[in-house]
């Protein structure tokens, strides 16, 4: 027997890189779309606080509390987006990017959606990687770009999850699960 036969997933076709980085600047758009608000929040309790004549910073009541609204905010920014981007990916198979593009995220194993746990992984792992200045920045840019030169389209991440985009909505067998 082949692995062929054992993969449950080796007849979907691969989501092309292209269409991957169609659905990343669409899910970033939304991300960064919402943090926008609690940015903007703290810089104006900055600049509320920022005393230009004696070139100091002094928070008045009014200041702290949209600094604090703001931190608070941007924190659930946060959240939100393990929770989108991460572990309902996980769940469904999709983000916001990948439905608009009818692409999926699939695990390997089963042709099903991978799990949330997975799907945080997956979401968390690069971040986390490249948060290393120097060689994590390389490795992040190698995992971006290896579905290029691989034969299934996978990044380094998916490989380490198990995991592999394909082209297509659900699977009739996954929708009755």
């Amino acid at each position: 027997m082949t692995d062929a036969e054992h993969d449950p997933v080796s007849e979907l076709e691969s989501a092309t890189w292209w269409t991957r980085g169609k659905a990343v600047i669409i899910d970033s758009a939304l991300f960064f779309g919402a943090l926008l608000v609690p940015v903007l929040l703290v810089v104006v309790a900055v600049v509320m606080a920022w005393d230009e004549a004696a070139d100091e910073v002094s928070f008045t009541g009014a200041s702290v509390g949209l600094l604090v609204v703001g931190i608070i905010s941007g924190v659930g920014v946060f959240v939100w987006g393990g929770w989108l981007f991460g572990y309902r990916q996980g769940v469904t198979g999709t983000t916001p990017g990948k439905r608009r593009l009818r692409i999926r995220l699939v695990d390997v194993a089963s042709g099903a959606a991978p799990g949330g746990a997975k799907g945080v992984g997956r979401w968390l792992g690069p971040v986390l990687v490249g948060g290393i200045q120097g060689i994590g920045n390389i490795l992040q840019l190698i995992d971006i770009l290896w579905p290029l030169w691989d034969s299934r389209n996978q990044r380094l991440i998916d490989k380490v999850f198990r995991t592999r985009v394909v082209v297509g909505s659900r699977s009739p067998k996954s929708i009755w699960k």
